[in-house]
This record gives C-alpha cells, structure tokens and sequence, in this order.
C-alpha cells in the first residue's frame, strides 16, 4: 500500500515539476543530477528508501553537487514543533510549512522553511537565542538558476559575513561576497 502511495505520489509530484526536469536523474558520469527526492528519518538523517522515512523533501544536484543542503536538523531526545498540521511518527509527509528544531535543553536550535518539498530557508541559533547563520535558498547569485545566500552572525548578534553560494566560470562551486 505504501509503495503504491509512493508511486502516486511520484507521478503526480513528477506533473507538477517542468517538463524540462525529472526525478532522480544522473548525468553521464553516474552522478546525480537534477532534482531529487530524499527520505528522512524521524531526526532528518537521510535513509534510502521509504521503509524507514518519516519525511521526505526534494533537493537539487548540479552534476553531483547538493545545492540545497539541510543544516543540522534534531538529535535523540530534540524535540521537533510545527506551524500548521501536527506531527505524527506514523504519518510519511512531505516537508512543507516552518520546523523549528529544540535542543533537550528547550533551546531552539533551528528553523527550517520548506514549501511544497523545497528547501526555503534554514535558521540556526547560537543558545542564548540570537541567530548564527542565515541560509535563504530563494536569493540567488548573479545570473545563477541556482544557488543561495548565506549570513553568519557573531555571539553578540553583529553581522560577520554575507555572500552566495554559487558556480563559477570554471564550474567550482564558492563563496562569493
């Protein structure tokens, strides 16, 4: 029943991509390219298939290369909150909505944004509750399909350093400011 789920799912998440893109696509090399579904566990580790998900996301590969890579998400004992639709450990749901991440302590620790599946933003938060860095996945760099930008606060909350993620002339991916 799962799989057959699955399989809709797929279907009809594979329609709502543009005719240009597919799922879990590999270029000529047998590396990853494109979009991709990823599973994850109940602390957002990534597993390789359904059986032991709780979640799944989508992510952008550039011939091998994450684009939209997930910060550090929750540990034994973290406790996970949500805007909108409650979570269940039995429910296999698409990310989307704001998930903020708590330390065994009651510190946050993290806030993701996704929507429909897509990485929108991540949020990570020194423990006395004033932000870390800033990853905005919907900022892009200079004539960049794909990319995102990063800020990174210091203890005392002062901006330290601001710049995008983004792909070079010479295809190696780096930090611009």
């Amino acid at each position: 029943m799962k799989t057959k789920i699955l399989f809709l799912f797929s279907f009809f998440t594979l329609l709502s991509f543009s005719q240009n893109d597919t799922l879990d696509q590999h270029d000529e090399k047998k590396r990853k390219n494109g979009w991709w579904m990823v599973y994850l566990n109940k602390n957002w580790k990534h597993v390789k298939d359904t059986s032991q998900a709780f979640y799944y996301r989508f992510n952008y590969f550039d011939h091998g290369t994450n684009i939209y890579p997930m910060g550090t998400a929750g540990k034994n004992n973290w406790k996970l909150e949500t805007e909108g639709e409650p979570l269940t450990e039995t429910k296999f749901k698409m990310l989307d909505g704001v998930y903020k991440w708590y330390d065994n302590k009651g510190h946050l620790f993290s806030e993701h944004v996704f929507k429909e599946g897509q990485y929108i933003s991540c949020k990570e938060y020194y423990m006395t509750g004033l932000l870390h860095q800033h990853f905005d996945y919907t900022k892009k760099c200079k004539r960049q399909i794909h990319g995102w930008c990063v800020s990174v606060y210091d203890q005392k909350g002062k901006l330290s350093m601001e710049g995008c993620m983004c792909k070079g002339r010479d295809g190696v991916w780096a930090l611009t400011h």
